[in-house]
């Protein structure tokens, strides 16, 4: 072969040869190819044409070679051999034009086959798939010229594909006459005309085929895998399924808080090694169990949550709390003349019913000192209104004496009367004592001046008394100033208080007897003890109380002692 540069400088040589080899060419290969399908053309290296046969028509000779320009392209671009598709006469040909060489390059050969219905059907039966080749003209409208498709599919297809706005190689689903295919889009070449693809396309149940096979055989496999497994696994489930439904009834019964379940497994497997390890288990929470109920009678169910639920260390936190105090006044007076048995169980009962009403509150019975209680309101669990708590539960502690007071008197005892006082403090809680005996409780001065206000609820006659820093955390109760003091054991002064109960409790008779109480109560700080004396002598009158007449008695020694100028009517005490 020659290279493109070679033929064309070969090219203004040749012409000497040209009219004999003509004839060579007409007379030895020309008439052989004539028929209804080939085509074959010869033409001079100046596009003369030579010998000319387009299927059963002959070329006339000296006609300019229709593909003259498309051979001077491929020339211009190095190359010496053109290969495709031409539209002749309306008609597509594969055609491949090469330079005819003896040896030297003489002329051009055009050879082609008719590109129709027959060709395509050859590559559906070697693709196994439907072919069609389009043409798009300038217009760009797409026309097919081969197909093996029917009719109705074939005139389908153009519209199809410019709808799906497919160029080429791509490959896509196509519904042509209500058929989906699935077909794939490749460019051929470029004619004079416009461009030409091929549509390779393939029925989309055909095409599916295979796939549903796959899916009998897989869910034939897998139904078939699924009795077996069924087979095997009820198989299995005889062996274990009874001891585990013995273990998980066992469960049942501990959840519920029967401790005393066990089970009784003889395999020596795995179940019968989660069985043993049940049983151990069980064990385990029976004698928890009887621990917490033991520490839960020796301290409140709270602490021991608390002392059972972490490392039990020595020490403790600061924080906020609410201590109450209660106190029996003149307990030893009424165990006079009593057995002990029976003064232990007037006494319990009487610390039942206080301790139901103090938890009630959520409040923690921190110990009992013979018929004194200590309780704690904010450790070790603490609420946002822990100073409410503390209030409403020593005024219910009182109500809650009525009925058991009844109850001693029909036994022929004396009732009971008891103090509570309450103060809100940051002290320090946690366990006290020693590694080998602790105590969970709260220490500081804030417990002791509790224990100072629960003392003066005798001095001055009423029930509950508060310290100020209580009346505070507790606002929402009516509230009487009682006196401003200092207790033995503290140079602070402590303001004290007595709460009379919620605000919708207290009626307007007893709201107006306070607002007298602190009328005549400032009087008495001010000095001035006629106003002060006519106030509290008023309301003696009204209801004959102590701590009324505990003012009373004060006034008539102070207007003789004159205390003087400096004096803010501060009291002091010096007993506990």
């Amino acid at each position: 072969m020659v290279s493109a540069k070679q033929l064309g400088r070969w090219r203004p040589t040749c012409r000497p040869q040209t009219r004999w080899n003509r004839g060579v060419l007409s007379l030895q290969m020309g008439e052989n190819l004539l028929n209804d399908r080939r085509v074959f053309d010869a033409a001079s290296l100046d596009y003369e044409v030579l010998v000319g046969t387009r299927g059963a028509r002959r070329m006339s000779t000296g006609a300019v070679f229709p593909l003259a320009d498309r051979v001077d392209t491929v020339l211009e671009a190095g190359e010496y051999e053109l290969s495709t598709i031409a539209f002749l006469e309306g008609v597509p040909y594969q055609l491949v034009v090469v330079p005819l060489l003896v040896p030297a390059p003489d002329a051009w050969i055009c050879l082609g086959f008719r590109i129709d219905d027959a060709f395509v059907a050859a590559l559906h039966n070697l693709t196994l798939s439907h072919v069609t080749l389009l043409t798009r003209d300038p217009e760009r409208q797409w026309a097919s010229f081969a197909s093996t498709l029917d009719m109705e599919q074939r005139d389908a297809l153009p519209s199809a594909l410019a709808a799906a706005g497919a160029e080429h190689d791509v490959s896509l689903q196509l519904i042509l006459a209500d058929e989906p295919f699935v077909s794939l889009v490749t460019a051929l070449d470029a004619t004079d005309d416009g461009a030409v693809i091929g549509v390779l396309q393939r029925s989309m149940d055909d095409a599916l085929v295979p796939y549903l096979r796959f899916r009998r055989v897989h869910f034939a496999l897998f139904f078939g895998a699924l009795a077996l497994c069924s087979v095997v696994g009820t198989t299995v489930a005889r062996s274990v399924s009874r001891p585990v439904l013995e273990i998980a009834s066992a469960a049942g019964r501990v959840q519920r808080g029967d401790y005393g379940s066990r089970v009784v497994v003889r395999q020596q497997d795995e179940i019968g090694r989660l069985a043993e390890a049940f049983n151990h288990m069980v064990r385990g929470l029976e004698e928890r169990d009887r621990v917490r109920s033991l520490l839960g009678k020796v301290v409140s169910p709270e602490v021991a949550s608390v002392l059972m639920s972490k490392e039990i260390e020595l020490g403790g936190e600061e924080r906020e709390v609410t201590v109450l105090f209660s106190d029996v006044c003149d307990f030893a007076t009424l165990c006079e003349g009593g057995s002990p048995s029976v003064i232990l169980d007037r006494l319990n009962r009487y610390l039942s019913v206080m301790s139901r009403v103090i938890e009630a509150e959520n409040g923690i019975v921190d110990k009992y000192a013979g018929d004194a209680v200590m309780a704690l309101f904010g450790a070790p669990i603490a609420h946002v209104d822990d100073g409410a708590r503390a209030v409403r539960a020593a005024l219910e502690m009182q109500r809650a004496l009525q009925p058991l007071n009844e109850i001693l008197l029909a036994e022929g005892a004396a009732d009971l009367r008891i103090g509570v006082g309450i103060n809100t403090a940051v002290v320090v809680a946690g366990n006290m004592g020693s590694p080998s005996r602790l105590n969970y409780t709260v220490i500081g001065d804030g417990v002791n001046l509790a224990a100072r206000i629960e003392g003066l609820t005798k001095v001055y006659g009423v029930g509950v008394l508060v310290s100020a820093a209580t009346r505070d955390a507790a606002p929402d109760f009516v509230y009487r100033e009682v006196d401003r003091v200092k207790v033995k054991g503290k140079r602070e002064l402590v303001t004290i208080y007595e709460p009379l109960g919620p605000p919708a409790e207290v009626g307007a008779p007893a709201r107006a007897q306070v607002d007298a109480h602190h009328r005549a109560l400032e009087a008495y700080r001010r000095q001035d003890w006629n106003a002060a004396h006519e106030g509290f002598t008023a309301l003696q009158k009204i209801a004959d109380a102590p701590l009324t007449a505990l003012f009373l008695e004060r006034i008539d020694e102070l207007r003789h002692l004159d205390p003087g100028p400096e004096s803010d009517g501060t009291f002091t005490h010096i007993a506990k």
